[in-house]
């Protein structure tokens, strides 16, 4: 089959490698329907930042289709159709038993402690999929990841109604987040971003308003935003047009230091 393999940073590889076997008892076989690129698959790709394992099938925003289910797999049968956590939690530490899988002792994530969703055909353990509608598009069902994130985010945020939200960063999450947060006269939502195409693409799609973060003044309302830049000069810049006792959503990477 084909697959995509991270070798090292800069060394991606389209190959032909073997198809998964049988899978191992929890574990279940899939036919990958759609799969997306995510920020970090492509800094991984430039910097090896995250490389644990080499070559590995990178991906891990991805919906497929369950071909073979191993031992002990209950939940799921042949032709669900599923999304992929993109996380890999051992579900044994107590973080796990606790339902934190987020701060798992052994924490990875899919493509890079094991292959991931750019290839044709993929295994993973049956705890890391979930069902999902067979009539929903796999393109969009792909999307679950990212949405998850945007909608975190927002939570996160508690914005009360009728309160304005700035949003920095128009990408897959900064365009979620302001979807999420644009339901018709509930609250303004104010977005930027340096790609000018992007920052309108959102702003048609969700009903927000384009600003220009360097030139935007001072409001006494705004208390809540959102950085999916990852960018510390951004990050600088909300917390100073925040009014007191604002609350910043932080859901870019960031690997700059913030003084």
């Amino acid at each position: 089959m084909k697959a995509a393999r991270l070798h090292a940073a800069g060394d991606l590889r389209v190959e032909d490698v073997p198809p998964p076997g049988e899978p191992a008892p929890g574990w279940v076989r899939l036919k990958v329907t759609a799969a997306g690129i995510c920020g970090s698959d492509l800094h991984n790709f430039r910097t090896g930042q995250w490389i644990s394992r080499a070559p590995s099938i990178v991906g891990h925003e991805f919906a497929g289709e369950v071909t073979a289910v191993g031992a002990g797999v209950s939940e799921l049968a042949l032709g669900d159709r599923v999304v992929a956590d993109s996380r890999f939690w051992c579900g044994e530490c107590p973080a796990c038993r606790a339902g934190l899988h987020n701060v798992c002792a052994t924490l990875g994530f899919v493509g890079e402690v094991c292959d991931g969703g750019f290839a044709e055909e993929t295994e993973l353990p049956a705890r890391l999929l979930l069902r999902h509608d067979p009539a929903l598009d796999p393109a969009i069902a792909a999307m679950a990841e990212p949405l998850a994130v945007a909608l975190h985010a927002v939570r996160r945020l508690s914005a009360p109604a009728g309160v304005p939200v700035l949003i920095a960063g128009c990408g897959p999450i900064g365009g979620l987040a302001a979807l999420l947060l644009s339901r018709p006269g509930e609250r303004p939502v104010l977005v930027a971003d340096r790609n000018a195409a992007r920052a309108e693409l959102v702003a048609e799609v969700s009903g927000a308003t384009v600003v220009d973060l360097d030139a935007l003044p001072h409001d006494p309302n705004l208390r809540h935003a959102v950085d999916a830049t990852g960018s510390v000069a951004v990050m600088a810049r909300l917390l100073d047009l925040l009014a007191g006792g604002g609350t910043l959503a932080l859901v870019g990477i960031s690997h700059g230091r913030l003084d």
